[in-house]
């Protein structure tokens, strides 16, 4: 009886995963046009139409991850650093959540999986519309690692969990809104993050550096510059002068 029982109960369990995958995914389908028109908006400067539309799509499918990414940028735009902050830390919670996501079976993780390389493949492509600047290049340098990465995933073709962690854009994006808000040691961790899950990030590299600055660690803010410059980042002479000027001034 109680094998039965729990034979049932395990049963009912991968039914009850079946079913919020496929809502999960139904939902993310009819959220993704609002998304990608968000896109197109910040492709425009057009800042309060794109954050609009990444709340619609937030609204339809409450765990858009890279919906509240958008959001925060559009947010950011607009000098709403406190609201960006809450934004990047929902995306960034999200991503979390998906570390080691267990599916009921490997069709509904590859299902998953190819839902995100399209999405990638959507974004790459509204940046190919028009002019890009050095911080969208960077993100679509990133992208296109996050999609090498899921591609190799659905090539084993073998695991039913999902291999993922916060993208060091997040990251990024996260640390430069706690700088605006002031919040140096948040700015820093988010900074660390960002590079230890992508040591070609340039501007993370460079951010560490003024963080550094600003905190008195002028020997980290002349390495972190040097990094930045060895992952091909145009760092601004003017920081490099003033913490050359702290040095001989200390």
């Amino acid at each position: 009886m109680r094998t039965t029982f729990r034979m049932v109960s395990i049963a009912a369990a991968v039914l009850a995963v079946g079913v919020a995958f496929a809502q999960t995914g139904m939902e993310r389908q009819r959220a993704r046009p609002h998304y990608l028109n968000g896109w197109q908006h910040m492709r425009t400067e057009a800042w309060e139409e794109a954050a609009r539309a990444f709340q619609r799509a937030i609204e339809i499918d409450h765990e858009f991850e890279d919906a509240y990414y958008g959001l925060g940028r559009a947010q950011m735009a607009q000098r709403r650093f406190v609201e960006a902050i809450a934004s990047y830390e929902k995306c960034r919670a999200l991503y979390r959540a998906q570390a080691g996501r267990q599916f009921s079976n490997q069709q509904d993780a590859q299902r998953y999986r190819r839902d995100r390389l399209e999405e990638i493949d959507q974004v790459l492509r509204e940046y190919q519309q028009g002019p890009i600047s050095a911080r969208a290049q960077e993100r679509a340098r990133q992208l296109l690692e996050q999609r090498r990465q899921i591609k190799e995933s659905i090539d084993r073709g073998v695991n039913t969990n999902i291999e993922t962690s916060v993208p060091a854009f997040v990251s990024l994006a996260l640390g430069s809104a706690y700088f605006r808000s002031g919040k140096l040691k948040e700015a820093e961790r988010e900074y660390l993050s960002a590079v230890s899950s992508d040591p070609r990030s340039g501007e993370a590299h460079n951010n560490l550096a003024v963080v550094y600055l600003e905190t008195g660690r002028l020997t980290e803010a002349e390495r972190s510059v040097a990094a930045a410059e060895k992952a091909g980042y145009k760092v601004n002479p003017q920081l490099k002068q003033d913490i050359d000027s702290r040095k001989k001034g200390s």
